[in-house]
């Protein structure tokens, strides 16, 4: 009786071995999950308001990229479709970003191909509630072997100039976050307010906080205006003890998102008019010029309520209905009183500068309000 058991047994264990070796196959766990296939050339997340924010992974075809959802089962989320046809698309595909381009706070769509060397393509979608994704020829661009830029909506050859301006936003490219929302209250700058008396003695910086209202956005004849007061408060911690007369200093100013150039003032001392205060300047992006006029009034206020004191810049701003770029930016204090009086200098020392570019000030200590939106 024992050998039939034992004989029995092993057969049962040649058997189930057999079994569990035709169970293994690779090829079978590979369709099971669609990312296990060479399909996949990109991944990344898409956030909109509403939607939140989604892990995707990436396909390409000669016509379109589509954005399915991160799961073990092939869900599409979204996709974007070429306005010519890409025929190496899988081979040549390089890269997509889904960063924000236009500062709305929502993804946009920029992917890129490389055909051989020297000739690329790369293409923009900006996002719309509406629309979804809408593609933007004036943030595309296609070179060739010979380095030319193509207009590839006229199949010509674009004219060569000074200067080849990237097609991503100079704040997306750098990293420069908006961080700040108008009609949204009050926003923490650290280190926004320094203080000191005669020059530079007892110079202390501490924080602030910025708050931008909105009191009036009209389009008429092309032109749209905004009026807003971006208002600092600053509390009584932050501004030591003086025996004597002493000078507080807060610092604020425009910037174009999509080259940021610094949309140039001068140095306002105490309380002033929009007269005294009217400016002019001229933003170049893509080919496109869009004139900027704008005049501000400033006013200081002591002891307002918890505040040891408040200050107002009072703005009136006049741009092409079809620019949506304009920062507004508070911008921390430097560390030491002599920057701090450079700083007020700056107007000839960097007029209409790179923000970048710009001495004496921190950019990724600043806050970022966009005002268009």
């Amino acid at each position: 009786m024992k050998r039939k058991t034992t004989g029995f047994f092993l057969v049962m264990m040649v058997l189930l071995c057999f079994l569990c070796t035709a169970c293994g196959s690779s090829d079978d766990v590979a369709g099971e999950d669609w990312r296990t296939t060479d399909v996949v050339v990109g991944s990344g997340t898409i956030t909109h308001t509403g939607e939140g924010s989604v892990d995707v992974l990436v396909t390409v075809d000669e016509n379109s990229a589509a954005f399915y959802r991160d799961e073990q089962n092939q869900i599409l989320f979204d996709s974007v479709a070429f306005p010519m046809t890409i025929s190496d698309a899988k081979e040549s595909f390089n890269d997509i970003s889904f960063d924000d381009i236009n500062g709305d706070g929502e993804s946009d769509v920029c992917v890129s191909f490389v055909h051989t060397p020297g000739e690329s393509t790369q293409m923009v979608w900006v996002w719309d509630a509406e629309e979804r994704y809408v593609f933007r020829e004036d943030l595309s661009m296609i070179t060739t072997g010979s380095g030319d830029l193509i207009d590839s909506v006229n199949d010509t050859v674009l004219f060569p100039v000074e200067e080849i301006q990237s097609s991503v936003p100079y704040f997306t490219r750098n990293g420069l976050e908006i961080n700040a929302a108008m009609d949204k209250g009050t926003f923490l700058l650290k280190n926004g307010v320094c203080s000191y008396s005669g020059l530079g003695d007892g110079y202390n910086t501490d924080d602030c906080y910025w708050e931008i209202i909105k009191n009036g956005d009209y389009t008429h004849d092309g032109i749209r205006e905004l009026h807003f007061d971006a208002v600092c408060y600053i509390p009584e911690a932050s501004i030591p003890y003086f025996d004597g007369q002493y000078i507080t200093n807060t610092n604020s100013e425009l910037y174009d998102f999509y080259t940021g150039m610094w949309l140039t003032t001068s140095t306002a001392y105490g309380n002033s008019q929009r007269g005294d205060n009217y400016y002019l300047h001229t933003v170049i992006w893509n080919g496109n010029s869009y004139l900027i006029e704008f005049a501000y009034s400033t006013k200081w206020q002591y002891n307002v309520g918890d505040w040891a004191q408040v200050f107002t810049k009072s703005y009136a701003v006049y741009i092409p209905e079809d620019y949506n770029g304009l920062i507004f930016a508070a911008e921390a204090q430097p560390d030491n009183y002599k920057d701090t009086a450079k700083r007020m200098q700056l107007d000839s020392i960097s007029p209409e500068a790179a923000l970048m570019d710009i001495d004496t000030v921190d950019p990724y200590n600043s806050l970022y309000f966009s005002l268009c939106y």
